[in-house]
């Protein structure tokens, strides 16, 4: 009896201890997760993790750049929300049911001798050639991805920055994007930076600035899809067939052509940069010829 009443309070103690610390083991975990795949220091405001709804709350989360880029941030966010699956990471198989970025401010930075602070990114090796020379060149790898499963990721980016030391006098950009996108499936803690990292440059269009090899880069992200993305690409689809056949048979449909080239535009603009560029370009060229066949 009394050694059953020494187990109970030796569990009971060690509970205790495990509620206590969680926050403080969790953000161990954090910091060695982010680390890995990005190679770089960062800082934690506040994190908390709760049991009972199965989610986590992380404030004012901040990567700095390596050394070489004047104590600049790759990225600020402040708040990132969790929800994960207990019962399944109980069984040893990190599954996250949500995971959402706000980020207030991803940011770009090429140093004196014309490096990027990208090209210093672990999960980013392998995916693009560098953008400048090194002086100690040496065959990159990909970085061994982290095994996670990711139901749904919704990323928020409220401006991209781009800070040119190359140039003498540095030079600072600002571009306000506003991403706000949905993605599922995501499989590893790589292609979470790799998204992150593909639609900042595209929605600011900074990759032209600076040569980033996007095609590389979004070579990459087969398993990880865009819902809005996807979405708008279907409506765009859609009203670009409509205009296909209004331009066989025009006759009667003008208004109908007006209607779904907003309704493209519409579409369009809800997704990033490039596909409503792409889609505003395709539905004008048909707009085009269907006036000179009117």
């Amino acid at each position: 009896m009394k050694l059953l009443m020494k187990l109970v309070m030796v569990l009971v103690v060690v509970l205790v201890i495990l509620v206590l610390a969680r926050n403080v083991v969790v953000k161990v975990a954090v910091e060695y997760g982010v680390k890995r795949v990005t190679g770089m220091p960062l800082s934690m405001g506040k994190l908390d993790l709760n049991f009972q709804n199965s989610f986590v709350d992380l404030e004012d989360l901040i990567v700095k750049n390596p050394s070489g880029f004047h104590d600049t941030s790759l990225v600020e966010i402040p708040k990132i929300y969790v929800g994960y699956n207990l019962s399944d990471i109980l069984k040893g198989n990190v599954h996250l049911n949500n995971i959402e970025f706000d980020m207030k401010q991803f940011t770009v930075v090429k140093n004196e001798r014309g490096e990027l602070n990208l090209d210093r990114l672990k999960a980013l090796q392998g995916t693009q050639k560098s953008s400048a020379p090194t002086t100690q060149e040496k065959p990159k790898t990909p970085a061994k991805a982290l095994p996670i499963q990711i139901d749904m990721m919704r990323l928020k980016i409220g401006k991209v920055v781009y800070v040119d030391y190359a140039i003498g006098q540095p030079s600072t950009r600002e571009f306000r994007i506003n991403l706000d996108q949905s993605y599922q499936n995501i499989t590893d803690l790589n292609s979470v930076v790799r998204l992150i990292v593909l639609k900042a440059m595209l929605s600011s269009g900074i990759s032209n600035l600076v040569n980033f090899d996007i095609g590389g880069l979004e070579g990459t992200l087969t398993g990880a899809f865009s819902t809005s993305t996807k979405l708008a690409a279907q409506a765009a689809a859609k009203s670009l067939d409509t205009l296909k056949t209004a331009a066989e048979n025009p006759s009667g449909i003008p208004g109908q052509v007006e209607g779904v080239l907003q309704g493209t535009s519409g579409a369009a603009e809800s997704t990033v940069k490039g596909v409503a560029g792409g889609v505003k370009s395709a539905a004008s060229s048909l707009k085009n010829k269907l006036k000179l066949s009117f």
